[in-house]
């Protein structure tokens, strides 16, 4: 299996969505995941390849500085957009009765289970 890490260079497109905002928070990027799922869904549509990523946060400073962010603007994703390497079918998706819960983290939903 490849993964992004290897081949994250290769990409001919990065979108950096970044805000401008001097004192960011773990609120500050509310207004960001929602366009960036726009973007990935546009990309998809044309039969693009792109994930999210944050990966390059573990770095955030060098990173920023390599992007030549400038003061008080700080990168929340990158997008890295390509033409796809291996299969590029249809997505799959789970039963939302392995994700949605009831009250609590665990507790099944009988309305989902039908």
């Amino acid at each position: 299996m490849e993964y992004l890490t290897e081949h994250y260079a290769e990409a001919p497109v990065w979108i950096v969505a970044c805000l401008e905002e001097p004192k960011p928070s773990r609120m500050s990027g509310a207004s960001i995941y929602p366009a960036v799922q726009n973007m990935l869904l546009a990309a998809r549509a044309l039969g693009l390849g792109s994930t999210l990523t944050t990966r390059h946060l573990l770095f955030e400073a060098e990173a920023e500085a390599a992007l030549g962010l400038p003061p008080g603007v700080h990168s929340y994703a990158i997008l890295p957009i390509g033409w796809p390497m291996g299969n590029f079918g249809p997505v799959g998706r789970g039963k939302l009765s392995e994700f949605v819960f009831l009250d609590e983290w665990g507790k099944p939903w009988d309305a989902l289970e039908g």
